[in-house]
């Protein structure tokens, strides 16, 4: 038991007050005449018994009357938390969860409407001296401050549904940067939300023992949502008049079964395919929409389906770039080679040239996706350098070493590229033995992967020497584990390393049936990465590379009757741009560099929010235990009057009233002793 006021308890010395009265009160006594002196002595034993109980009884009355009134004045309470209650100066914070979950349907509306509510209610149990301090999901500038009463119920009633999602750790992290700003001795914080698992992280919570946290859960009457988690193409380049595969993956995260439902695909504003799916309950499908490319450029489009309440993550956007061709650049030690010529220029697919070492044009390697050094002898410096900047905007390279290669030349590169090594020439005749079909090079090229499969041979082959920090993956292997063809990643790009040349001498490679997918996948996979879509509040950069970037432009985002002008870093041969906060609807935009469209890209809500199961009130509290929060607790409104548990929650169980009943009851006591007690 705690007290409001402990300084009344002083008032206690006033019990002194009838012990002493009881003490040293000097009764007179009257005479009483007996006609028979015998029965004088036992009559007088009778009276004092009687009178010193009587007198003890009164004196215990008077002293319990004077205690109860002394504790009523002090405010007994049994608190509900493990703090002190303070009637005026409280600093009071209410974080309102407004992401999309809370637009769910509970028993009084929208899980949000419910929330506002309990944030007024809230206020009201308070002083108007109390401060108080609006939290939503946005973290906006104007809510970072301790505001009135009033000014606090008019942020509340002017808070709406946001894109913007936030964990339960990144809310209290920031009241408590928030709290230790202010100098009131009680700091309270609300947090009201639905405490879905997914965004629930109680167990990265930092504790502060100043400040005594409580949640308050709202539930949903049902957590039925159905929505679009992701989509992607099954091939990594998408080229004018061929057929194009988008694959689309559903959740179901409720307990009924979906038959039949619709989902539609458009491009560009036209409906372009449907199908329909069946989905049983907390469980996942794939559909694969096909569609004819027609028109090379950029291109945007969505995917549809119908659910409800909860329809923020009913539409997927995604943006792409259709390529007219693929332009690959050879250069060789003298001319040009023929089986490379007749692989890419046999193709219309692939716009193929071929230059001399001595000839080089660096200025026009953005304009390719992939280059193939053919046999050259040695690496210079300058070429080197170049070929860092290409690989590292996103463009492949592809390296078939001379037939005698200036191994320091090789070594200097392969350092200045961070690659693996050209060693010596292993003259041992052996065939590849291992073929990395999960590799992207090779997935899909095979149906099955016979036994005694017909393999390239290597009469002769560079040994490659894995460095320290090479991430390098094999895709072909010779029989002694050595790397015939491997692949690493490079900043943005990708480096192809062959452990032979094009020439009869080494291997029969480019006459194997192998040699054909292997290059084409290459150059076809040979484009710099691009997201379909970004998610709305996680800040990653988006990419500008290519001619664009040499340009002093200014680059704005256009689309969904909206233009910004994001932050804008140049690195290299690259631009960097951050939307930060600027965009918070989801949809397709367009980057412009001025007049120019030099990309589509769209944004979508974040699909964590999609996932609408929550914590009850029971598993929070385990929760909590289990992590160690003891300033934070749960409390469960469900079935109980609102205010008067909030009541109880900020003053604790009141016990004032109580000893004012004692206090009464004493007084009567002490009453009827004295009146009837003769």
């Amino acid at each position: 038991m705690s007290f409001v006021f402990p300084g009344f308890l002083f008032a206690l010395l006033a019990v002194s007050i009838p012990i002493a009265i009881h003490l040293f009160h000097f009764r007179r006594f009257r005479k009483v005449f007996f006609s028979n002196v015998s029965f004088l002595e036992q009559l007088s034993d009778e009276s004092k018994k009687q009178s010193r109980l009587k007198h003890l009884l009164v004196l215990a009355a008077r002293i319990m009357a004077i205690v109860m009134i002394v504790l009523a004045f002090a405010r007994p309470y049994i608190p509900v938390a493990d703090t002190m209650i303070s009637l005026e100066g409280n600093s009071v914070a209410v974080y309102i969860d407004n992401s999309f979950s809370m637009e769910a349907l509970s028993g009084q509306g929208r899980l949000l409407d419910e929330a506002k509510r309990k944030a007024t209610e809230l206020a009201g149990a308070y002083q108007a001296t109390d401060r108080f301090l609006l939290l939503t999901n946005d973290f906006e500038g104007r809510h970072q401050r301790f505001v009135s009463k009033e000014e606090f119920v008019s942020f509340v009633e002017e808070v709406d549904v946001t894109p913007a999602v936030k964990t339960t750790s990144d809310v209290v992290q920031r009241i408590h940067a928030l709290m230790n700003e202010e100098r009131q001795i009680s700091k309270r914080s609300y947090l009201i939300s639905d405490f879905q698992r997914s965004v629930s992280d109680l167990a990265a919570v930092e504790s502060d023992t100043a400040v005594v946290t409580t949640l308050l859960p709202v539930y949903a009457q049902s957590a039925s949502n159905v929505y679009v988690d992701s989509c992607w193409f099954e091939t990594p380049i998408t080229v004018a008049g061929q057929n194009a595969s988008l694959v689309v993956q559903i959740k179901n995260g409720g307990d009924r079964s979906l038959e039949n439902q619709p989902v539609r695909l458009y491009i560009d504003g036209v409906q372009r395919a449907i199908a329909t799916y069946d989905l049983a309950p907390d469980a996942t499908i794939q559909i694969t929409l096909n569609w004819a490319v027609q028109q090379p450029g950029v291109h945007q489009g969505y995917v549809e389906i119908i659910d409800y309440p909860v329809t923020f993550d009913d539409r997927l956007y995604f943006s792409f770039r259709v390529r007219e061709e693929v332009p690959v650049l050879a250069i060789s030690e003298t001319g040009s080679n023929a089986f490379l010529s007749a692989l890419f220029r046999s193709n219309e697919v692939f716009n193929y040239r071929n230059t001399p070492a001595f000839t080089i044009d660096y200025s026009g390697f953005p304009l390719y996706d992939l280059i193939i050094l053919d046999g050259l002898q040695s690496i210079s410096p300058g070429l080197t350098h170049e070929l860092r900047g290409f690989v590292e905007q996103g463009g492949s390279l592809l390296v078939f070493p001379g037939d005698q290669i200036d191994i320091a030349s090789y070594r200097e590169f392969s350092t200045l590229m961070e690659l693996d090594v050209y060693a010596r020439i292993d003259t041992t005749r052996m065939r590849v033995s291992d073929l990395n079909e999960q590799h992207e090079v090779y997935n899909d090229v095979f149906e099955s992967i016979p036994e005694n499969m017909d393999v390239p041979v290597a009469n002769k082959h560079y040994v490659i020497s894995r460095t320290v920090r090479s991430e390098s993956e094999p895709l072909l292997q010779l029989q002694n584990g050595q790397v015939f063809l491997s692949s690493q990643r490079l900043s943005q790009g990708k480096v192809y390393l062959a452990a032979v040349n094009l020439q009869d001498e080494f291997s029969n490679f480019h006459r194997h049936a192998l040699f054909v997918p292997t290059l084409a996948n290459i150059a076809l996979q040979s484009q710099p990465y691009q997201a379909l879509y970004h998610i709305l509040g996680k800040n990653h950069p988006i990419l500008v590379t290519g001619q664009a970037t040499n340009r002093d432009e200014v680059f704005s985002l256009r689309g969904q009757d909206a233009e910004i002008i994001p932050e804008q870093r140049r690195l290299a041969n690259q631009v960097q741009l951050f939307v930060h906060d600027q965009i918070d609807a989801a949809g397709s935009y367009g980057i412009f560099a001025g007049a120019t469209l030099i990309k589509g890209i769209s944004f979508n809500y974040d699909r964590r929010e999609s996932a609408l199961e929550a914590w009850t009130a029971g598993e929070l509290a385990t929760a909590l235990t289990d992590a160690g929060l003891d300033n934070i607790q749960v409390f469960d409104t469900i079935g109980i009057d609102f205010n008067h548990a909030l009541q109880e929650l900020q003053m604790g169980q009141q016990l004032w009233r109580w000893c004012i009943i004692l206090a009464l009851l004493f007084l009567a006591m002490e009453v009827v002793l004295l009146r009837f007690w003769r």
